[in-house]
């Protein structure tokens, strides 16, 4: 509603005071009170006369004029064109090309500001640029004088900055920034050495052997590092301890990316008996495509076939290797289920509003060994052993829990809810929120 719209409904005059606003209000609000009208609903009516009153007094004291208001109704006499005088004075009873046209000005004038803006922030940038490197060009000119100065004045007693015989400073040769010619770097360097260089086919030849010894070093490290990665791989594979295969378990992860357990058979059907398409080697990602059963359809190196669910672990292997949950999860602890030891008599309700599983770690700033509880998602939970001491309570929230490793494979994280809480004998509560 507009403003006119609200003096017409307290039914004063656009040049009221606010004494008049406040009387016309009193009076319809005791006509259209609701307690007033048992048999009609006036809860709304009485509701806009509450709004109307606030805006109309508000307008008042503000000194708004409205007087010239007058209501617009949609008709062909005000959609006409009053002139180029007053184009856009008026924008409710302009044409739709006027309308449009100004809109399209508008977002012209907009445009421009965004494109003088980039201009200006170019600049700005180039600016800082060309100030860094004129302060690194001082520094160097400034380095390199120090340097010629030392060789032109080194004697067996030491340095000297001053001629042996004038007593006069050496005259030193301009500063060269850049020289990309071969020529001006050899009269550059004659100059700075004050001797002619008699051998530029040694230096070259010097060059040469330092690049093909660099990129022989570069080549062997590379070498080495990778038969080092793939040591340690091969030892981080036959360190884990591969948890045993639980069928149908988990099936909403099985599609995506996943990584062999061993070297696994490529079947042409979910069948041992059916013919044999390749041997996937152990640790080699793949794609998972479907479940069915303890079988998995997959595609390796542009092939698709069936593999035992068996012998495919979730993720990738690098995701896998980098967290040190190699292999089956395992199944998920029961809800409430403590993780370590505690023995206590403090008790904690625990209102988990969480939509995911979580893990809630006591962390013992008292010396004892952290425990952990796993809850739920939105299922409360009571603790009664919890032992007595000062706490720090981490909240741990994922996906597809690992039961080796004590973590969630995926999603994972972690944050601290409660710090230096103290727990005694007396019961406390706790609510999980998203």
């Amino acid at each position: 509603m507009s403003l006119i719209d609200d003096y017409q409904l307290l039914e004063i005059p656009t040049t009221a005071s606010e004494q008049e606003a406040k009387t016309a209000f009193r009076r319809l609000a005791r006509r259209y009170h609701p307690d007033k009208n048992p048999d009609k609903d006036t809860t709304e009516l009485f509701q806009r006369l509450q709004a109307a009153y606030e805006n109309v007094t508000n307008a008042i004291r503000l000194g708004a004029q409205v007087n010239d208001w007058k209501p617009f109704t949609f008709t062909k006499e005000n959609t006409q064109s009053s002139g180029a005088k007053n184009r856009y004075t008026n924008f409710s009873t302009a044409t739709d090309k006027e309308q449009e046209a100004f809109v399209k000005e508008r977002q012209r004038a907009y445009e421009e500001m965004k494109r003088n803006n980039a201009h200006h922030e170019k600049t700005r940038n180039d600016a800082i640029k060309a100030a860094r490197n004129t302060l690194n060009e001082k520094r160097v000119k400034a380095l390199y004088e120090e340097a010629f100065k030392a060789s032109k004045n080194f004697t067996s007693h030491g340095y000297s900055y001053t001629d042996n015989q004038s007593g006069e400073k050496p005259d030193i040769p301009p500063y060269q920034s850049f020289v990309d010619d071969e020529e001006e770097y050899t009269q550059s360097t004659q100059s700075f050495y004050n001797e002619p260089v008699s051998h530029p086919i040694r230096l070259d030849a010097a060059k040469a052997a330092f690049r093909a010894a660099t990129y022989i070093a570069c080549f062997a490290a590379g070498i080495y590092s990778t038969l080092y990665w793939q040591s340690s791989k091969q030892e981080a594979a036959s360190d884990q301890k591969v948890a045993t295969y639980i069928s149908g378990l988990y099936p909403q992860f099985r599609v995506g990316i996943s990584y062999t357990l061993a070297d696994t058979t490529l079947y042409a059907e979910p069948d041992v008996s059916s013919a044999i398409l390749q041997t996937i080697p152990i640790q080699s990602d793949l794609q998972s495509i479907k479940s069915q059963g303890n079988w998995l359809t997959v595609r390796y190196d542009g092939m698709n076939g069936w593999v035992q669910a068996k012998n495919i672990g979730f993720g990738s292997v690098r995701h896998a290797l980098q967290t040190g949950c190699y292999g089956q999860p395992g199944a998920a602890p029961q809800h409430g289920q403590l993780i370590g030891a505690a023995d206590g008599s403090s008790r904690l309700r625990i209102l988990n509003q969480l939509p995911e599983h979580s893990m809630l770690t006591f962390e013992s700033y008292d010396g004892q060994a952290p425990f952990s509880i796993y809850l739920y998602g939105k299922q409360a939970y009571a603790a009664n052993y919890i032992p007595r001491g000062n706490y720090r309570l981490v909240l741990e929230t994922g996906s597809l829990y690992h039961h080796a490793c004590n973590q969630f494979l995926f999603n994972d994280t972690t944050k601290v809810i409660l710090d230096n809480v103290d727990f005694a004998s007396t019961e406390q509560s706790l609510t999980l929120k998203p």
